[in-house]
């Protein structure tokens, strides 16, 4: 978090008090919101939330509502409208993204050239309706079970299924939730992406097998950075490890790009916020911090500082974000596309249910229908 700790004495020199800044650890953010907030104490004049903690918050009442800011002022400055997917909470917004990020694909160069494929032809799939079925060509063209090397990688171990059907979801047209919050993932769009997942495994054999084990990016990356994967869904960041760490057999040479496309390309929204608490001393320093976090000045620091991708769209178009991350573009064209991941007070429960459903189809205990039927019986049920 220095990009934002940076921002403080920048304030000072704006705006007069110079503000303090607490660091709380990932796993510990929860708990310091709820804990505080539940007192009607705010932690902060501005506090840091991730994608799924704004809804529950919002419903709580303990976050101040910034549409008028967003609408009025940081859309029109070039804030990128897909990364506010998580932000809204019954018609309004109540967090303002200040990275965004959503897996993409990567792909083996070497495999390819090998198999007598164009290298380069997946960097344009994103725009090319249909592309899924030819990324399944090349995967088939590569895939070699026999001597380890399988066409895809994936994390399906888990909730990473989720993110696997979710972007397929979106690009045959789906959505995890309706505009009312209720689940209608078993919807056409949903069945033809789940269905998909399954004949990856099942019926194609293009996928690493033990995919279904895998439960983090870091369990599929070893055979993909050992270049015995055609190619590999996932967050952006394994594009600089896989191009320049000297462990990896990709130096140079593992491409990335925006998910290929069914209707169109799609995938799941993993931005980072700022929110004002509803208890907040100074809720407009919050928002002048807020709005200084979000210049383009300031985001163009981030961008070429730190490993965190900016939230408003002329930043990518500096030289120095382009040369700190090389695969910023593609984060920002895959925000161009559907990025939705279904954000509800909720979330977590519906996710693990929709997912252990998920299991079962891939497990071919139940058919993919089947599947997300009960999923929606029971994510119902739950919220009874």
């Amino acid at each position: 978090m220095e990009y934002l700790q940076a921002l403080a004495p920048a304030y000072g020199a704006a705006f007069g008090p110079s503000p303090e800044i607490e660091l709380v650890t990932t796993p510990d953010l929860p708990v310091k919101l709820n804990s505080t907030l539940v007192a009607r104490r705010s932690p902060g004049d501005a506090v840091f939330v991730t994608a799924a903690l704004i809804a529950g918050l919002a419903e709580k009442g303990w976050l101040t509502d910034l549409s008028d800011l967003v609408n009025d002022k940081l859309l029109p400055n070039g804030l990128i409208a897909n990364s506010l997917t998580a932000a809204r909470f019954q018609g309004k917004m109540y967090g303002v993204p200040v990275t965004i990020g959503a897996p993409i694909m990567h792909w083996n160069k070497n495999l390819l050239e090998a198999a007598g494929l164009d290298p380069e032809a997946p960097a344009g799939w994103h725009g090319v309706p249909n592309s899924f079925d030819t990324m399944l060509e090349y995967a088939l063209a590569v895939n070699d079970p026999d001597n380890n090397v399988y066409g895809i990688t994936d994390n399906w171990g888990g909730v990473g299924s989720g993110f696997t059907f979710g972007w397929l979801l979106q690009a045959a047209g789906g959505s995890f939730l309706d505009a009312d919050l209720n689940p209608v993932m078993n919807s056409e769009a949903g069945v033809e992406a789940l269905t998909r997942m399954v004949e990856l495994l099942h019926v194609h054999k293009v996928i690493d097998p033990a995919a279904v084990t895998y439960t983090w990016v870091f369990d599929a990356s070893p055979a993909y950075l050992a270049g015995q994967r055609g190619f590999f869904f996932t967050w952006p960041f394994i594009a600089g490890i896989a191009n320049g760490s000297p462990d990896s057999a990709l130096q140079g040479k593992s491409g990335f790009a925006p998910n290929p496309a069914l209707q169109t390309s799609a995938s799941v929204d993993g931005s980072e916020f700022l929110a004002i608490p509803a208890f907040a001393d100074n809720p407009e320093g919050g928002r002048q911090f807020i709005e200084l976090a979000t210049s383009l000045e300031n985001q163009i620091v981030q961008g070429s500082t730190s490993p965190w991708a900016p939230s408003v769209d002329a930043a990518f178009a500096d030289p120095a974000v382009a040369a700190n991350l090389p695969f910023g573009e593609v984060i920002r064209q895959s925000y161009q596309y559907p990025v939705d991941g279904g954000y509800s007070t909720d979330r977590e429960r519906w996710l693990e249910i929709l997912c252990g459903q998920i299991s079962r189809a891939l497990a071919q205990d139940v058919t993919p229908k089947e599947a997300l039927d009960e999923a929606i019986n029971l994510i119902i049920t739950s919220r009874a």
